[in-house]
């Protein structure tokens, strides 16, 4: 029963480190070649894939800011947004006050119209 305590205490010590949030990594090089940027992006705002997006911030409740590096002209561009789930919905708009320049702004609802936190991609054709 005694070795078994410093067994299990060591076992605590390693998933308590894992436990604790690590700083987000980079992430994973998006290589398609027929976009000019593209990102896919988690609930919570996370960067998970990139082409040509420098970072996402989730503003509030259903609502992100995806910012597109300088080598790409969102104003010239088409943006398309898709969400995993069929029973939400997305809106992306160009450059807002909120966002700033050279980003794309996603909202994304459910069907009554509520924002709500969705994972999503965007890609900039």
């Amino acid at each position: 029963m005694r070795r078994s305590v410093p067994v299990l205490l060591a076992a605590v010590a390693v998933t308590g480190s894992l436990a604790v949030p690590a700083a987000a990594a980079d992430p994973t090089p998006i290589t398609s070649p027929y976009v000019q940027a593209a990102a896919d992006v988690t609930a919570a705002g996370v960067l998970k894939r990139a082409k040509n997006i420098d970072w996402v911030r989730h503003i509030d409740t259903g609502r992100y800011c995806v910012n597109v590096s300088d080598q790409v002209n969102v104003a010239f561009s088409i943006v398309q947004v898709e969400l995993p789930n069929s029973n939400r919905r997305s809106f992306s708009t160009a450059a807002s006050s909120v966002c700033g320049a050279n980003t794309v702004t996603v909202f994304t609802y459910d069907l009554k119209g509520s924002y709500v936190d969705n994972p999503f991609t965007v890609a900039i054709l």
